[in-house]
C-alpha cells in the first residue's frame, strides 16, 4: 500500500466520515500522519439520545460537538464537504464541489442515509428521525399541536429501537394530559424485533390506559397529508407522522466501487479492509462485516479503531489484525417509564437504568469535548445538573397521591405463553392478580 509520496512526507490518511466510527478511527491516529476528516456536517452529533429532543430532556446544544475543534484537537484537517467519489485505485477523492484530495491510505465510515424503502408520499409528509435537526423539529411541531383543541394524532412508523424510544419521549412529556391520540406502525410480528419478546410485553403494559394502539405485522402503503394508509386496508389519521424505519447504505459506496448496488453495504474482510480496495477501510455501519453486527454506536467506535490500527499496519507493511467486538449489554430508554437492560437474550428494567444510560453519554462526551479547564467543568456540571432534573429524579420520585415505582432492578417476563428463550430471567416476585396501575 506504501506509495512514494510516504517517502518524502508523511503518510496521507483520508477518514471519510466523522460520526462515531470515523471520530474514533481519527482519535486514534497520531500526529505522524497527515489525516484529513471529511464530513457534510459541522457537528458530531450524539445519535443515541436523540430521542430526547421530543420531550425536550436534552437541547440540540447538548448532542453537538465541533468536528473542527475535535479534530484540531488530534492535530488533524478537517474539511466540511461532501464526498461525491472515492477513486482508490489512483488514491484520491473527490468532493461534491469538485475538490480533490489525496491519499494513501482511506477509511470510509460514511454511516447509512433515510430509507423511506419507496413508500409514495413518505418523503415529503412524514418527518425524519435521523439527525438532530430532525427530532429538534419534531419536538417543535408536537409542542405546536398540543396547544390546539382536540386530540392530534401522532402515527410512528417503526416499531424498532427508534421508534420506542420516541414514543417513551411523548409519553414522558404529554401522558399526564394525554394530549395525543398515538400510532406506531410495524412490519414485523412485535415490537422491538431482534430482542426478547418479553420487552414487546414490557412497552405494551406501560402503553395501557394511554392512547397508544400498536399495529403490528402491518405495512405503510402511502403517506398524505393527514394521513397514513396501511397493506392492512386501514387508514390512519395523522397530524405529524415520524418515519423511524431504518436506513440504507449512502450512494457513495456503489458511486466508488465498494458495494455492488444500491442497497449493499460494503463488504470487508475480517480486519475491515474492503474486499475491493486494499488502500481502503470500512467502519461502523456501511461495512457489511463477514458475521453481521447489530448497527450500535459502541460497535461503531470500536470498528474505527481497528480500521484506523490496521491502517498504520497496512502502511508500516505489517499483518492486519481481525476485528473482534467487544460484546456489551445494549440499553433501550422508555421515557421516564423505564429503561431496559438487554444482554443477550435476557432484560432487567428498571426507571433508575436511565442513570446508566446518561452516564454513558456524559462519559463519553466529556472525552470528545475539546474544551478545555472552567469551560469543561462548566459545561459538564450543566450537562450533569440538567440529566439529573430531568432524567434521575423523575425515576426516583413521584407526584403526591401517585404509586411510587419500584426501584430496584428487576428482569422482565413477558405474558404467560409468551415465548422469550431458555435464558430470559423470571421476575422476582409473583405477578399481581389485579390490573396494576399505571406507573408515573
Amino acid at each position: 500500500m506504501r506509495s512514494q509520496s510516504t517517502l518524502a512526507s508523511r503518510p496521507r490518511i483520508a477518514v471519510v466520515g466523522a460520526g462515531f466510527a470515523g471520530l474514533a478511527a481519527a482519535r486514534e491516529l497520531g500526529r505522524q500522519y497527515a489525516v484529513t476528516v471529511l464530513d457534510a456536517s459541522p457537528w458530531f452529533e450524539w445519535l443515541p439520545n436523540i430521542h430526547e429532543l421530543l420531550s425536550r430532556v436534552k437541547r440540540p446544544a447538548d448532542l453537538r460537538l465541533s468536528h473542527r475543534a475535535l479534530m484540531a484537537r488530534s492535530g488533524h484537517r478537517f474539511v466540511r464537504a461532501t464526498v461525491a467519489a472515492i477513486d482508490a485505485g489512483a488514491g484520491r477523492l473527490v468532493t461534491s464541489g469538485g475538490r480533490s484530495i489525496g491519499f494513501d491510505a482511506c477509511i470510509v465510515a460514511v454511516g447509512g442515509v433515510h430509507d423511506a424503502f419507496g413508500v409514495p408520499g413518505a418523503d415529503r409528509n412524514a418527518m425524519s428521525f435521523k439527525g438532530v435537526d430532525d427530532c429538534a423539529a419534531i419536538g417543535r411541531r408536537l409542542a405546536q399541536l398540543a396547544r390546539r383543541p382536540g386530540r392530534p394524532s401522532v402515527v410512528i412508523v417503526g416499531g424498532g429501537l427508534e421508534g420506542i424510544e420516541a414514543l417513551g419521549e411523548i409519553l414522558r412529556r404529554f401522558r399526564h394530559s394525554d394530549a395525543f391520540a398515538v400510532s406506531v406502525v410495524e412490519a414485523g410480528a412485535r415490537l422491538l424485533p431482534g430482542t426478547p419478546s418479553a420487552l414487546d410485553a414490557a412497552v405494551r403494559a406501560h402503553c395501557a390506559g394511554h392512547e397508544v394502539r400498536i399495529l403490528t405485522r402491518s405495512r405503510v402503503t402511502s403517506v398524505t397529508p393527514g394521513r397514513v394508509r396501511l397493506d392492512t386496508g386501514e387508514t390512519l389519521r395523522s397530524d405529524l407522522t415520524m418515519w423511524t424505519g431504518g436506513s440504507a447504505p449512502s450512494p457513495l459506496l456503489q458511486a466508488s466501487g465498494l458495494a455492488d448496488g444500491p442497497r449493499n453495504w460494503a463488504p470487508v474482510k475480517a480486519s475491515l479492509q474492503s474486499r475491493r480496495f486494499d488502500n481502503v477501510f470500512v467502519a461502523g455501519d456501511a461495512a457489511a462485516l463477514p458475521r453481521p453486527l447489530g448497527k450500535q454506536a459502541y460497535y461503531a467506535m470500536q470498528m474505527g479503531e481497528c480500521a484506523a490500527d490496521n491502517v498504520v499496519r497496512a502502511l508500516e507493511g505489517r499483518r492486519l489484525r481481525s476485528f473482534s467486538p467487544s460484546r456489551k449489554p445494549m440499553l433501550v430508554a422508555f421515557g421516564d417509564l423505564d429503561t431496559f437492560l438487554v444482554s443477550g437474550r435476557s432484560v432487567v428494567a428498571s426507571p433508575a437504568l436511565a442513570a446508566a444510560k446518561e452516564a454513558i453519554f456524559q462519559v463519553t462526551m466529556a472525552r470528545f469535548d475539546p474544551s478545555f479547564g472552567a469551560t469543561a467543568v462548566r459545561k459538564g456540571a450543566s450537562r450533569l445538573v440538567r440529566a439529573a432534573q430531568e432524567l434521575a429524579l423523575p425515576a426516583l420520585t413521584v407526584a403526591p397521591g401517585r404509586r411510587r415505582a419500584s426501584l430496584p432492578s428487576r428482569p422482565v417476563r413477558a405474558p404467560r405463553g409468551t415465548a422469550t428463550g431458555p435464558s430470559v430471567k423470571k421476575a422476582a416476585a409473583r405477578r399481581p392478580r389485579h390490573k396494576p396501575a399505571a406507573q408515573p
